[in-house]
C-alpha cells in the first residue's frame, strides 16, 4: 500500500512549544544579552535598610520613573545595573554610604503576535524573547487547509519529539551540573558538558546565570563586611570612651574625698564640695549613656551575622530544592525519550512508502514604536523581541492551498 502524505504540521508546532519549555527551563535567552529597561516596564528598586526608598515603579512614555526625594529619573535604555548606579548616585550624601540599590523588573509591555499563527493576540513579554518563542506561545504557526494524515506523519511527528527530548534532557542536565557547582561552591563553566556534546548556547546561558548568582552572593557578602567594619569601628570608638570615663571618674572621685576631708574640718566650702558631686553625678551619667550605645552596637553587629548567615540558609535551601526538581525532571525525560524510541521503532515498520509536499517558510516581521515613530522591520525567527513589539507571520499558505481548492472544484 502506497501512503501520501505531506509536512507533519502537528510536529513543527510541537518543536516551538518545546522550544518555549527550554527557554523556561533554561533561561537560554535570558542570559545571552543584558536587560535595558523599556517603557512599560514595572520596576522594583530596594534600598537597603531604607523602605521609604524601596517600592515598585513605572516607567512611563517619558522614559523615566518618579522616585522619592530625587524626583524625575530617566531609566529607558539602561541595564540594571546602571540604573541602580544612578539611584545610588542620586541618593549619595542622603543615605549611609554602604547602603545598597538594587533593581529588578516585576513586569513589561506586552507584546502581540498576528498573522499565520493558531492563536494571535496579547502575550507577556520577558527578556530575551526571540520570535520563535512568540510564535510558540501563539500555538505554533497556521496548519494548512489540505489534511495531514498516515504513517509519515506519525514517524516525523515522533522523531520531531524525540529530538525535542533530547534538548530538553541536555537543558536539565546542565542546570544540574551549574546547581552542583553552586552548592559546592565551586566553579562552574561548562568544559564538560561542551565536550560531552551539549549545545553551546545553553552552556553558555548557564555560564552566564552562574556568574550572575555567585556575583551577586559576593556583592552581599561585601556589604555585610562593610557594615562590620562600620560597627567594629564604632564599638571600638565606644570602648575607649568607656575607658575615658572610668578613668574621669577615679580622678573625680578622689577630688570628692579630698573635698569632703576639707569640709569636714571647716576648711573650705560646702558649695565646693556639692559642685564636684554634681560633677561626679554626670560622669556616670555620661558612662551609662555610653554604655546604652555600645550595647547597641554590639546588637547591630550581631544582626549583621545573623542576616548574613541566613541569606546564605535560603540560598542553600533554595538551590537544594531546585536540584531535587531537575533530578526528578531529568529521570522523567529518560522515560519519554525511551518511549518515544520505541514508539518510533514501531512506527517505521508501519512505514512502507511516503513522500512530503513542501511546505513554504514562513517569513516574520515586526512593528515596533521608537523615539522617531513606528517601523516595519523583516526579522528572522530567533532575532529577539522588545516589549511593546507587534510581530506579523506570513506563511504563504495561499501557494500550498490553492491547488487543494482546485482539486475540490
Amino acid at each position: 500500500m502506497r501512503l501520501a502524505c505531506q509536512k507533519p504540521w502537528r510536529g513543527v508546532t510541537r518543536l516551538l512549544q518545546a522550544v518555549l519549555l527550554l527557554c523556561a527551563l533554561g533561561g537560554v535567552a535570558l542570559a545571552q544579552e543584558a536587560y535595558r529597561f523599556g517603557v512599560g516596564d514595572v520596576l522594583q528598586v530596594s534600598v537597603f535598610g531604607q523602605p521609604d526608598l524601596s517600592g515598585r515603579f513605572s516607567i512611563g512614555s517619558d522614559g523615566a520613573i518618579r522616585y522619592p526625594r530625587l524626583g524625575r529619573v530617566m531609566m529607558l535604555g539602561l541595564m540594571p545595573e546602571e540604573a541602580s548606579q544612578r539611584i545610588a548616585e542620586g541618593l549619595a550624601g542622603r543615605i549611609p554610604a554602604d547602603h545598597t540599590v538594587t533593581i529588578d523588573v516585576l513586569s513589561h509591555a506586552p507584546v502581540f503576535v498576528t498573522g499565520d499563527v493558531q492563536t494571535p493576540g496579547r502575550y507577556e513579554y520577558r527578556p530575551g524573547m526571540i520570535v520563535l518563542e512568540l510564535v510558540a506561545l501563539g500555538g505554533g504557526l497556521r496548519r494548512p487547509a489540505s489534511p495531514v494524515t498516515g504513517a509519515a506523519l506519525q514517524l516525523l511527528t515522533l522523531r520531531q519529539d524525540y529530538a525535542d527530548q533530547r534538548l530538553i534532557r541536555w537543558s536539565q542536565r546542565i542546570e544540574r551540573t551549574r546547581l552542583e557547582a553552586e552548592i559546592a561552591g565551586g566553579v562552574f563553566d561548562g568544559k564538560d558538558l561542551l565536550a560531552g556534546g551539549a549545545p553551546s548556547d545553553m552552556v553558555a546561558a548557564e555560564t552566564a546565570l552562574f556568574k550572575v548568582r555567585t556575583d551577586a552572593l559576593a556583592a552581599q557578602a561585601e556589604a555585610a563586611d562593610a557594615q562590620r567594619r562600620t560597627l567594629d569601628q564604632e564599638i571600638e570608638a565606644l570602648q575607649e570612651s568607656l575607658r575615658l570615663h572610668d578613668r574621669d571618674l577615679v580622678l573625680i572621685e578622689q577630688d570628692v574625698s579630698a573635698t569632703q576631708q576639707l569640709a569636714d574640718q571647716g576648711l573650705t566650702a560646702h558649695s565646693r564640695l556639692r559642685d564636684n558631686q554634681r560633677q561626679q553625678s554626670a560622669l556616670k551619667r555620661d558612662r551609662l549613656e555610653v554604655i546604652g550605645f555600645l550595647a547597641r552596637a554590639r546588637q547591630n553587629r550581631l544582626d549583621v551575622d545573623q542576616r548574613a548567615a541566613a541569606s546564605l540558609e535560603a540560598r542553600a535551601a533554595e538551590n537544594a530544592a531546585a536540584l531535587r526538581a531537575v533530578e526528578l525532571a531529568i529521570t522523567r525525560t529518560e522515560q519519554r525519550i525511551a518511549s518515544l524510541a520505541a514508539s518510533m521503532e514501531a512506527a517505521r515498520d508501519d512505514l512502507e512508502t511516503g513522500s512530503l509536499r513542501q511546505i513554504p517558510t514562513a517569513t516574520f516581521a515586526v512593528v515596533r514604536s521608537t523615539s522617531s515613530g513606528t517601523i516595519q522591520i523583516a526579522v528572522g525567527e530567533h532575532d529577539r523581541l522588545r516589549p511593546g513589539d507587534i510581530l506579523e507571520v506570513d506563511r504563504h499558505l495561499a501557494e500550498m492551498e490553492m491547488p487543494a481548492r482546485a482539486a475540490i472544484r
